[in-house]
């Protein structure tokens, strides 16, 4: 019986699959290379979604859109430049006497830790390298995060890119829009205004709730006497702006600096602590946001998780004003759908 002949089987792509596929590959590459630039137009993006209501109102008063944006952002930035200028030396100063004082916090600690040994000689080696050179202590602490170098590089192009949104606005959104067919277009249209509505009101409750806890912090660690109190506030208030984790990261290192006090001290800050975040999430909040954030507790927790997992402390920071414009879109894009015209008959 004579053996089969051989089978030889032959793979034949088309050359356009071909080509689709190195495009794909090319594009995932680039999307790599500039994953960066594309989080910061993001945030401007953000950023002028929230400040447009305001360009758009000194417009409608007279005031021409290059004039309101400048005026808008002249203002914006004397802000942060006075705030900086009123906080930073103050903090690096009390981040100083931390660094050198933090061996006598140990001790003064140790009393109260003296069950476990084990955290005091953990601590007790953190404070001495820390008392060798409290300059490298208090660099990393205002290391944190990128360099400062690139953290300026960071905001003068995501305030450029703020800028140029602001003014060419239209222009850029009927370039991106041609390509959408007319439907998609009017839907997008009708979001936009919404979406800057939603973000724009999370941005500025934000900042008023974070302003609102870091004076609060402020005034009980100063009426209290406990060491470094700008600096305990200054992180209170960047923390309030960190769901659900927030109020942990603003506790913890305020409670353990009371300790150097006195017990008392320290279960008095805890408590005050948590009771302001109670009259802040059932009474501030609500006035403050007013139905901005109509999302549930869940979604927040899944958007703070799904942003920690992306982006980090970035993605965190995102998750809420992300998660908020969601049901406006949800609400405008399937409006007309079929299951949804059914549910409301």
């Amino acid at each position: 019986m004579p053996p089969d002949p051989a089978v030889t089987t032959r793979l034949e792509l088309p050359t356009r699959t071909i080509a689709k596929v190195i495009l794909v590959l090319a594009g995932l590459w680039l999307l790599g290379r500039l994953w960066s630039l594309l989080l910061l137009l993001f945030i401007a993006l953000l950023l002028a979604a929230a400040l447009d209501p305001v360009v758009t109102r000194l417009e409608r008063r007279g005031c021409p859109r290059p004039a309101s944006v400048t005026l808008i952002v002249l203002v914006l930035v004397g802000l942060v430049a006075l705030i900086l200028l009123l906080l930073v030396p103050p903090v690096i100063d009390e981040g100083t006497e931390f660094a050198t004082a933090l061996p006598g916090y140990v001790d003064e600690a140790q009393g109260l830790l003296n069950d476990n040994e084990a955290i005091v000689n953990r601590a007790r080696e953190a404070a001495s390298q820390g008392a060798a050179d409290p300059g490298a202590v208090v660099a990393r602490f205002l290391a944190v995060g990128a360099g400062f170098v690139q953290g300026i590089a960071n905001a003068l192009v995501l305030l450029v890119l703020t800028v140029y949104l602001l003014v060419d606005g239209e222009r850029v959104y009927n370039w991106v829009a041609r390509y959408l067919p007319p439907r998609q277009r009017a839907k997008v249209r009708r979001a936009l205004p919404e979406i800057s509505h939603v973000v724009g009101g999370y941005l500025l409750g934000q900042a008023l709730t974070s302003l609102l806890f870091g004076v609060f912090a402020f005034v009980v660690l100063w009426l209290l006497d406990v060491p470094q109190p700008l600096l305990l506030a200054v992180v209170a208030a960047l923390a309030d702006a960190i769901p659900i984790a927030g109020i942990l990261i603003a506790t913890v290192p305020a409670v353990l600096l009371a300790l150097t006090v006195s017990p008392t001290a320290a279960g008095m800050v805890f408590l005050l602590y948590l009771a302001y975040q109670q009259v802040e999430n059932y009474l501030i909040v609500p006035r403050v946001y007013r139905g901005t954030l109509q999302i549930s507790s869940f979604a927040v927790l899944v958007a703070v998780l799904v942003g920690a997992e992306l982006l980090g402390i970035v993605g965190v920071l995102l998750a809420l004003p992300i998660a908020a414009a969601v049901p406006v879109i949800e609400r405008i894009w399937w409006e007309d759908a079929p299951d949804a015209v059914g549910s409301r008959q």
